[in-house]
């Protein structure tokens, strides 16, 4: 048994050994240039949640635990983390970790930036996700206990994507509008750039806690918002990966020697998300599940995704925690969606604007349309409105203001978190950052499945929401799972990671 231990020992600080120095390799070097679709809108990184913000943050930020290349949660920042009692969290931290800047990474670093994204003075759109928090103790220089509100079984993964750590002393010593553009933080690299609009360039940081792991001392983030520019840019040989290829090139990509197609199963799903307010012909359930039957799925995934998709019961995907199995996909029933519409009283239809964010997503504007043309069998004229997605966000923010009008939109989300609360903290609570839906009683459901500290029960509870959501409620017009489509060189070796970022981190050159 003693001899077990040591052995048990050993490869524990091994492990640590390998976490916290990297795998042993030569000074970073070479320069790799990624084509993106949007760029984040601030590099505090407190304010936002977007889909840009998770590939480039994580160059710049770490946070106390990640998702290794193959999905699962590690401690990063942190040594090890257990929960105390139900209501408090405990973080051990790794010793001699500083930020760019000097700072020490420490239990007080720690409770200042959690702290800073419940404060309602920051205005963070991650507040949902860290709803929890009541407090942030530091309890030694190694040591922070986060205390909620209650039960909170979801902040492990939370923190594994949000909750960046930032030095105090940077991050209070100045406004907000320098901070936007001049982040400090322990990652593996330093922001030393940024044209908005155009490119962010970064250098690898001599003081990051693993740098001999990374391979790239000069990453570019070219801001390419339209795929055919981009797939164009990769094939001149202007970068060297880009993001969110159209199933239409990808055959194009594949014809040039020296490029790869690199797709595999996303987390990303889509679907139209209405915004329900009283008195809209959509606030009845029975229109929303007419509008579900009334899609054609099929006909988008093999003609408009060729085939790169599938179609989903719900907005949670097979991988997410709290999926439920036994769910079945709404059939395209176009006589069922006619019915329940004459049931209604609108058997005649009736016009609404539906919004897509120009650039955003992979054939967004393209989808909006074949899917306003499928609605259109039932009476629904849906006129699509394709604006930039800084416009959207502003019509997002007033949503519920009594004089806002309804709309719709179209819209696909990363479950990066792999997890149904963290796609139902953006989309279904009554408080999420983009939702349409307001429920009380579906609030109550999700912070008790949140809050249940037995996993086989709390994902039981996540089942069940997910059943309700499907059969009853229906707060979305559910599409399809996309795939994750990328083009490289094929002398990048770089790899696609479960939650779909592209990491300049974690590439190199063959």
């Amino acid at each position: 048994m003693l001899q077990s231990k040591k052995c048990f020992f050993f490869l524990a600080l091994l492990w640590a050994i390998f976490v916290v120095a990297g795998p042993s390799g030569a000074e970073p070097k070479g320069r790799l240039v990624l084509g993106m679709a949007g760029e984040p809108t601030t590099f505090d990184p407190h304010i936002i949640t977007s889909p840009p913000q998770g590939t480039v943050f994580p160059l710049v930020f770490d946070t106390l635990l990640f998702r290794d290349n193959n999905g699962k949660i590690v401690p990063t920042l942190a040594a090890s983390y257990r929960l105390v009692d139900p209501n408090v969290w405990e973080f051990k931290l790794r010793e001699g970790i500083k930020f760019a800047n000097g700072e020490p990474v420490d239990a007080q670093a720690v409770k200042y930036s959690l702290e800073r994204i419940v404060d309602p003075k920051t205005q963070s759109r991650q507040v949902s996700l860290f709803r929890s928090i009541s407090r942030v103790e530091a309890v030694d220089p190694l040591t922070a206990r986060i205390h909620t509100k209650s039960p909170d079984m979801f902040l492990p993964t939370a923190l594994a994507q949000y909750g960046q750590i930032v030095p105090p002393k940077h991050y209070q010593g100045h406004d907000l509008k320098f901070l936007a553009a001049n982040p400090v933080g322990s990652g593996p690299y330093r922001l030393v750039r940024w044209k908005k609009g155009e490119e962010l360039i970064f250098e690898a940081s001599p003081a990051y806690r693993a740098a001999s792991s990374i391979r790239i001392k000069t990453g570019v983030v070219k801001i390419i918002p339209e795929p055919t520019t981009r797939v164009a840019a990769l094939v001149a040989g202007d970068i060297d990966i880009a993001e969110d290829v159209p199933p239409q090139l990808a055959p194009l990509v594949k014809s040039k020697p020296g490029l790869e197609v690199v797709s595999d199963k996303s987390p990303r799903v889509c679907y139209v998300l209405m915004i329900v307010k009283p008195g809209t012909p959509w606030a009845d359930v029975r229109v929303r599940k007419a509008l579900n039957y009334a899609k054609d799925v099929d006909s988008l995934v093999t003609h408009l995704l060729q085939g790169y998709g599938r179609k989903i019961a719900t907005n949670l995907i097979p991988a997410s925690f709290g999926h439920n199995p036994g769910l079945k996909p709404y059939p395209h029933d176009l006589e069922a969606a006619k019915k329940l519409m004459a049931e209604a009283g609108y058997a005649q239809g009736f016009s609404v604007d539906m919004y897509v964010p120009i650039g955003r997503y992979l054939m967004g504007k393209e989808a909006a349309e074949a899917v306003a043309g499928q609605f259109e069998k039932v009476g629904v004229k849906v006129r699509v409105r394709a604006v930039e997605w800084a416009n959207l966000t502003k019509i997002m923010q007033r949503r519920w203001e009594p004089d806002a009008p309804p709309y719709w939109w179209y819209s696909c989300r990363l479950d990066t978190t792999l997890h149904a609360e963290g796609m139902y903290a953006g989309t279904i609570t009554s408080d999420s950052t983009w939702g349409g839906f307001r429920d009380p009683e579906i609030d109550k459901t999700i912070e008790a499945a949140r809050a249940e500290t037995d996993e086989e029960q709390r994902e039981k509870k996540y089942r069940d929401l997910d059943r309700i959501l499907h059969a009853e409620k229906l707060p979305l017009v559910f599409l399809y799972n996309q795939d994750q489509i990328a083009a490289k060189k094929a002398k990048v070796d770089w790899k696609m990671r479960p939650d779909t970022l592209i990491l300049i981190s974690e590439a190199g050159w063959k």
